[in-house]
């Protein structure tokens, strides 16, 4: 569990935590064209998701100094938390007459396709505003902004911290950082709209970490395949009122963009699908990859949830096929 720091400093300490769910995408395009990072980002669909305790947490220790960061647990190569930093001092001025330390713990496996970075910067933006006590909401709009900012900086996500906005089953109809208002002087051109429901599923991964984000979305030929794909996939989804009904749609229409793309026979995931589709057999769900990592999620139709019975024995099968898994939840309060 995280701690609150070991107390061993006479300096006062200043204290936040926060948590954030993680992100699948199922299809997605790469739109990073813009010269302001606020509008680069991905039209696409996916699934806001949290296993038994919120996917990434965050504890922010400060105390007075020079803008200073450190980091321990996942993500501890402190590279994140001091881009949220000084991403959130452009904001909050104040942020740099502190140093901070930050401990993260994700409860996902990091680099297979779970959008931890974008939860991550989520969570480590807000848990330092709150140890700052400024207003609550915000805050929660800042850290959106921020952390939008650092997934580009980072070439991490393209539409995860756009996705955690609204949570659920997202679908993003426009690249880039969510709109936040009229009132607002953040956030981007992004559009982006999702529906809930009590969805739960198998998220399997091989133990090896997965290539980095970038290697695909900043090479030119995957972009293009994968763009090329999604859009001709993208305009149905888009087309009608996006909810429930569009379940199935949904599930169809990331099949066919893992395959049209190439995505699937790279890296070896069509083998890793075969074996989640070996392990599920005879149970009435379908295998997804998570883009963009070396992972499965095995989901069900709305109508036929997962039983208790049904995961235990897909699960079962998962592990004998060599592969970790855990179950999670479709996720709406993503930033707590």
């Amino acid at each position: 569990m995280l701690s609150g720091g070991d107390g061993s400093s006479d300096q006062p300490k200043l204290f936040g935590r926060a948590a954030a769910s993680g992100h699948i995408t199922l299809l997605f395009t790469v739109q990073a064209e813009s010269q302001n990072p606020l509008n680069q980002g991905s039209r696409g669909v996916g699934l806001c998701i949290d296993p038994e305790l919120p996917a990434c947490e965050v504890i922010a220790n400060a105390t007075l100094g020079r803008g200073t960061v450190t980091a321990s647990g996942d993500f501890a190569d402190g590279r994140l938390h001091s881009t949220v930093i000084e991403e959130m001092t452009h904001l909050i001025p104040q942020t740099a007459d502190y140093d901070w330390s930050f401990e993260q713990i994700c409860r996902l496996p990091i680099q297979q396709g779970f959008g931890l970075s974008a939860a991550g910067a989520l969570s480590a933006a807000m848990a330092a505003q709150r140890a700052l006590k400024l207003d609550e909401v915000e805050s929660k709009i800042r850290s959106f902004h921020i952390a939008h900012l650092v997934e580009r900086r980072l070439s991490g996500g393209l539409g995860d911290v756009s996705a955690l906005w609204v949570g659920g089953v997202d679908l993003r109809r426009e690249p880039g950082c969510p709109a936040f208002g009229a009132g607002s002087s953040l956030g981007g051109a992004g559009v982006v709209e999702g529906w809930h429901d009590e969805i739960r599923m198998i998220l399997a991964w091989r133990t090896e970490a997965a290539q980095h984000t970038s290697s695909y979305i900043d090479d030119p030929d995957w972009k293009r395949m994968i763009t090329e794909s999604a859009q001709n996939l993208l305009p149905t989804l888009m087309d009608g009122d996006w909810d429930l009904n569009r379940w199935e749609e949904l599930l169809i229409a990331a099949t066919k963009f893992a395959d049209s793309s190439g995505l699937s026979s790279d890296a070896n995931r069509s083998e890793l699908l075969e074996r989640a589709e070996r392990s599920s057999s005879g149970h009435h769900v379908s295998s997804h990859l998570c883009m963009l990592g070396e992972s499965v999620v095995i989901l069900p139709p709305l109508n036929t949830p997962l039983s208790d019975e049904n995961i235990a024995e897909i699960s079962s099968r998962l592990k004998e096929e060599g592969l970790h898994c855990t179950v999670a939840t479709l996720s709406s309060d993503t930033l707590r």
